[in-house]
């Protein structure tokens, strides 16, 4: 064999193991990327990274991604051969949150980073709802010892308080002051009674139930709050909905809450719509759901405040507990149901209520 032909060959052999170490790079599990330092330019990256970013390959080879400033720093003043971090990249969709594993490699007398990213935005999410129901039975602890303590002082007043009043003139100068003090007593009483209710929740009683009569039953309950506003309901109900295994009494407490807020958020005049849906998914890993939307077109809220609705005791309103979205999400949580809600300033609020159906 000639020495062109050993050439050819060993070109050949070359190729075909370059082939293999792409093929390999292009389908990792996780992303991968190649980033040049200090100008933070995509030098390479895997099929799944163009994925994950939800931008074409072609068009972020060359791009920069300046957040790996952060992760070049960490690999310059450690000792380690690796770091792992966390980072937050733009995409198309939105923020992503990623675990960053990252390298230097040295090639052809250049310093690059290797980096593998996998997502752990769903991760963080569970994580954060971990933390959230932790805090809720800590609470729900501390909120009913504390209720129970001011309960029987409570009541010592109260009754003094009615003693008082019915000793004092109605004329007297200090009538006025009796009674407004016996006003916030009654106030103080009723967030006592909810703080009790909100930590010793009840054993949901499962029934098939037809969310569209649960709604209409909530409407019923609230026609007081509604006739104080010049509030038009419009109705949308899917009437073929299958019925969800649920709780009469909670499942109405869920959409009294939720009605009473929406007409709250209404300044003096508005529309608030109620609609019902099918969501199906055709993939075996994603749940069916009876979907409810109580959509209002009042104040709407700020996205500092959307991300506290959840919080016990934060309110915007005067007379507000602060325990009527926590309820709501704790029932939903017990149907192993969703509780969504999207809100923009001055356009309105829209809450999603996702219970899951069993399928035949």
């Amino acid at each position: 064999m000639d020495k062109t032909q050993v050439l050819l060959d060993e070109v050949e052999r070359l190729k075909n193991q370059l082939s293999w170490y792409k093929s390999f790079f292009d389908n990792a599990t996780d992303a991968v990327f190649i980033v040049q330092p200090e100008t933070w330019s995509i030098l390479d990256l895997n099929e799944y990274a163009s994925e994950l970013l939800g931008i074409e390959k072609d068009e972020l080879l060359g791009s920069t991604l300046p957040q790996f400033r952060r992760i070049f720093k960490l690999l310059k003043k450690t000792n380690s051969p690796i770091v792992l971090s966390e980072l937050t990249l733009e995409t198309p969709l939105g923020s992503l949150m990623v675990e960053v594993s990252a390298r230097f490699v040295a090639h052809d007398d250049m310093t690059l980073i290797h980096a593998i990213a996998r997502d752990v935005s769903e991760q963080h999410a569970l994580t954060d709802k971990m933390v959230q129901a932790d805090k809720l039975v800590l609470l729900g602890q501390l909120s009913a010892g504390v209720a129970h303590e001011i309960r029987n002082p409570l009541a010592a007043v109260n009754l003094n308080l009615q003693l008082l009043k019915r000793q004092v003139e109605k004329t007297h100068p200090l009538y006025s002051y009796i009674d407004i003090a016996m006003q916030g007593v009654d106030r103080i009483t009723r967030i006592v009674e909810v703080t009790l209710n909100f930590s010793r929740p009840a054993v949901p009683d499962i029934k098939g139930l037809n969310i569209n009569d649960i709604i209409h039953n909530s409407l019923e309950m609230v026609t007081t709050v509604l006739k104080r506003k010049d509030i038009q309901i419009e109705i949308d109900f899917d009437e073929q909905l299958p019925k969800v295994p649920a709780d009469a009494k909670q499942l109405q407490q869920v959409f009294i809450n939720l009605i009473t807020n929406a007409s709250d958020a209404i300044k003096s005049k508005g529309i608030i719509r109620l609609m019902t849906y099918l969501e199906e998914s055709s993939k075996m890993n994603e749940g069916s759901f009876v979907v409810a939307e109580v959509k209002d077109d009042g104040i709407g809220i700020s996205p500092e405040e959307l991300k506290k609705i959840f919080n016990p005791f934060f309110t915007r309103k005067a007379e507000g507990t602060g325990l009527g979205l926590p309820i709501t999400q704790r029932i939903m949580h017990q149907h192993n149901g969703i509780i969504d809600v999207e809100s923009k300033i001055d356009e309105g609020t829209r809450f999603y209520i996702k219970l899951p159906f069993p399928k035949n």
